[in-house]
């Protein structure tokens, strides 16, 4: 796996005008300007306060000039790199590179009844070996793969996510925010000699919490990449509108931005969108619109043209359907294409199942085979002499003449082609002899040989220093009588 990641040989979707980014722009910084933003944290205000924003400590509110947010915003790289446990699994995100992480659950799904349990932490950690086995997957957000564990309290959750992927998942972890966890999860990233990205995600509308903003200034001051991101609901904490959207989901990702490059001038970032449309039939977000993949689109086309800024994309990550099905692949499928001929570097999206409610390792066999798909579809075609085989062509000539003997399809067949590793291929007659298996049934294997396959990348050493550093967490817990 290339470190510099899969890469885009095309330029990139875009459907706004240079007028229309630059209008969503300038509202995002007016928003800045006139309303600011509220920061729980008492830290964080200080920190924006000395570096020149006009902070009202009584509502905790931090307005922050158009000079200001526009400075800060060009000091943030364009490309960084990331050191993972498999340095084979190390990446440079930016530029027209595109990555793959996995998408979180609070449970995990049975596949005969689609109804959802509380996993174990046994099984988050076969989730993260299976996960580490799969070629088209590079990182993992934060309470993933799952975020509830049997017999866990709620503050153990995170510190248990992160020590479960650091020891189980040698590629990129995101981590944060709960109360106190980034404290232990940096701790646990520096034993392992990882890197790690810190989630710094708003509060809709214009809000970040204590919790996020702690993590996001103890990230920056560790040297970590840090992740600010929004993530609105459209028509409930953000506008209905998906212009209006973009003005606030902006405005909150360049809020924190200003926080960070004031505790770390120049320190790495990745802009995460998650705004999904709330289902107003239901009341609940909906996802797996559509709506959200032109929410992206706009995000990344503007990120890209006004900053350079690497980019992530969260809200194609779900789908709303229950089970793995024709609705699950269509929404996700398209999403994820939709995303990433737009130009994210970043697409959470493995895994995931039912909005945020479950996740299962089967479903990211499959969606790892959809990550290949587009992985190809992104490479393009080449046009060379070689590629253009006209000599070939010529000495072949017209029936009974063939292709098939000949070594240059011998060498270029599998370049061009994808092959799915859990897709349903066969010929109709072997599909029956071979007992009418379906993608479900393949990708059920596949998740079983690869969790026998797995091999640890971290030493005992490093293990056990991760043992004990979650034990400290656990102590800490139960002193504030949290655990």
């Amino acid at each position: 796996m290339a470190t510099n990641g899969f890469v885009r040989n095309f330029k990139p979707l875009g459907i706004l005008t240079e007028g229309q980014i630059e209008t969503i722009h300038r509202g995002a910084l007016d928003v800045l300007r006139k309303t600011g933003i509220q920061f729980e944290s008492k830290r964080a205000l200080r920190i924006l306060e000395k570096g020149g924003c006009q902070v009202d400590h009584e509502t905790s509110r931090a307005r922050m000039a158009p000079e200001l947010v526009v400075q800060s915003l060009e000091q943030c790289p364009h490309t960084f790199t990331m050191r993972a446990s498999n340095p084979n699994n190390s990446i440079t995100v930016g530029g027209d590179s595109i990555y793959f992480a996995l998408f979180s659950g609070m449970r995990t799904v049975d596949l005969d009844t689609w109804e959802t349990r509380i996993p174990t932490v046994q099984d988050n950690n076969d989730a993260c070996k299976i996960a580490d086995g799969l070629e088209f997957v590079h990182a993992s957000t934060s309470y993933t793969p799952y975020c509830e564990f049997v017999g866990e309290p709620p503050s153990m959750l995170l510190p248990i996510s992160t020590w479960s992927r650091l020891k189980y998942f040698s590629k990129i972890s995101r981590i944060g925010s709960a109360v106190d966890s980034h404290i232990f999860e940096v701790q646990m990233a520096q034993a392992a000699n990882v890197d790690v990205y810190g989630a710094f995600e708003a509060s809709p509308p214009l809000t970040f919490t204590e919790a996020a903003s702690d993590c996001g200034i103890a990230c920056a001051e560790a040297g970590f990449p840090v992740e600010p991101g929004c993530g609105g609901i459209m028509g409930g904490s953000h506008p209905a509108t998906l212009s209006a959207a973009l003005v606030t989901g902006m405005a909150e990702a360049m809020g924190a931005i200003v926080l960070i490059q004031m505790v770390r001038p120049g320190n790495p970032i990745i802009v995460n969108s998650f705004d999904i449309p709330q289902n107003m039939r239901t009341g609940s977000p909906r996802f797996g619109s559509i709506s959200i993949s032109l929410y992206q689109v706009c995000w990344n086309q503007i990120w890209r043209t006004l900053y350079g800024l690497p980019v992530m994309n969260g809200g194609v990550g779900p789908s709303d359907s229950k089970q793995i099905d024709f609705q699950n692949g269509y929404e996700k499928g398209l999403g994820v294409l939709l995303s990433a001929i737009s130009g994210a570097n970043m697409i959470n999206t493995i895994g995931g199942l039912t909005g945020e409610l479950s996740y299962h390792p089967v479903q990211s066999v499959l969606d790892n085979d959809i990550a290949g798909s587009i992985t190809r579809f992104l490479e393009g075609v080449q046009v060379t002499d070689e590629t253009l085989a006209i000599d070939l062509i010529n000495e072949v000539g017209p029936i009974p003449g063939f292709f098939l003997d000949k070594v240059h399809t011998m060498k270029w067949w599998r370049k061009e082609t994808f092959m799915p590793h859990a897709a349903d291929t066969l010929p109709y007659t072997e599909w029956l002899k071979g007992g009418k298996k379906t993608a479900l049934d393949y990708a059920r294997q596949r998740a079983d040989r690869l969790l026998t396959e797995y091999r640890p990348s971290l030493t005992p050493a490093q293990e056990t220093q991760l043992d004990s550093i979650l034990e400290e967490a656990r102590e800490h817990y139960r002193r504030k009588g949290m655990a």
